[in-house]
């Protein structure tokens, strides 16, 4: 199937609409509570999930004031907290994983440590809660691993990031269409990603190269290469935000990466329209390249996508869509907010269904 644009996605569906329509979404999340495609309520519903493993940050930040003390006892530990405690004492050594918990803290988040079935984390905005996957390891095991623990903090960068742009943007659907809802999400997506890079490598700085280690083994590690290759070849990308950038454009490279967001911001959307009793609950702006810019803002107040909003709202790189799945999806998506459906059958016109089924 040939590549589809996003953003030229809602045009050609307005042309089309009646074509196919769908109905029956199931609802898996709640978008106004929830980041990511796990039901937070449902599995504490059914004992999944215990509220008591969730501490206030502030509390683990805390419980000691050196990381290094709980180093040497972290392999014989007992509870998730001590865990927590000891990677939130890695990531303050960062000066922007620092900056980031420090806002965290001081809005009463808590975190906790549970099996999210394969989820790297969720965010309950509402209850400022946000949750870690323990990987289905008991605390002395997640001790005991290096790899779990690294990814672990990795993954609490991400998090953490994630809550910061949740606390100056949002839910994208509030706003934008769906079509533009895509490629923020995107961007949103590739910018957790790219300041976890950055955050590694200022630990690898701090003599915490082990996480770094971590970064460049895993599935980012494409990211964290041309992070440190740019770096290599122009020291002063590193505060220019070039080499960021490089890292975040290639965020967009891996199709892998690019579906399995698409996937998710169409679930959420799914969610969106499922819980909603209007017929279009999403907004009707068109994000502008500002939009996109101030996604990249980080804590010491630098864009490191500055200039780029246009490009990245036009360049098929960032707004395109291979996945024949996706584009489908995306499609109904869109059909369904056009289309009134009455006793399953979908009108294009609602005069015309209300004079066929008058009740």
């Amino acid at each position: 199937m040939p590549k589809l644009s996003i953003l030229s996605a809602g045009r050609n569906a307005e042309a089309s609409v009646g074509a196919a329509c769908i109905d029956g979404y199931m609802s898996v999340k709640s978008p106004k509570t929830t980041k990511k495609a796990i039901d937070l309520t449902a599995l504490r519903d059914l004992a999944v999930l215990d509220v008591q493993n969730e501490w206030f940050l502030a509390d683990l930040f805390d419980l000691t004031s050196d990381y290094h003390d709980l180093f040497s006892d972290i392999c014989d530990v007992q509870d998730y907290n001590t865990v927590l405690s000891w990677c939130l004492h890695v990531l303050g050594e960062s000066p922007s994983g620092r900056a980031m918990l420090k806002e965290a803290m001081e809005a009463d988040w808590k975190i906790g440590l549970e099996d999210l079935h394969g989820g790297e984390y969720c965010i309950d905005v509402e209850r400022k809660v946000l949750l870690l996957d323990n990987n289905t390891l008991v605390p002395s095991a997640l001790g005991r691993s290096s790899y779990f623990r690294n990814m672990t903090v990795v993954t609490l960068i991400k998090a953490l990031r994630d809550v910061w742009q949740e606390k100056r943007h949002g839910a994208f659907d509030v706003y934008y269409r769906p079509e533009h809802i895509m490629t923020l999400e995107r961007v949103r997506a590739a910018d957790c990603a790219a300041v976890s890079i950055l955050v590694g490598w200022e630990l690898r700085n701090e003599e915490h190269g082990a996480v770094w280690r971590h970064l460049i083994g895993s599935e980012n590690g494409d990211m964290a290469m041309v992070y440190s290759g740019h770096l290599e070849r122009d020291p002063s990308a590193r505060f220019s935000g070039r080499a960021l950038a490089a890292a975040f454009k290639q965020w967009f490279k891996d199709e892998q990466r690019v579906n399995s967001c698409d996937h998710d911001t169409l679930e959420y959307l799914d969610d969106v329209l499922a819980e909603s009793s209007v017929l279009n609950p999403f907004g009707k702006k068109k994000p502008g390249r500002m939009a996109v810019e101030v996604l990249s803002c980080l804590p010491d107040k630098t864009a490191y996508l500055q200039g780029m909003g246009a490009e990245i709202m036009a360049d098929p790189l960032y707004c395109g869509m291979d996945d024949p799945i996706n584009q489908s999806h995306l499609f109904h998506i869109l059909y369904d907010l056009e289309a009134v459906i009455v006793g399953d059958v979908p009108f294009r016109d609602a005069d015309l269904a209300r004079r066929i089924f008058p009740e």
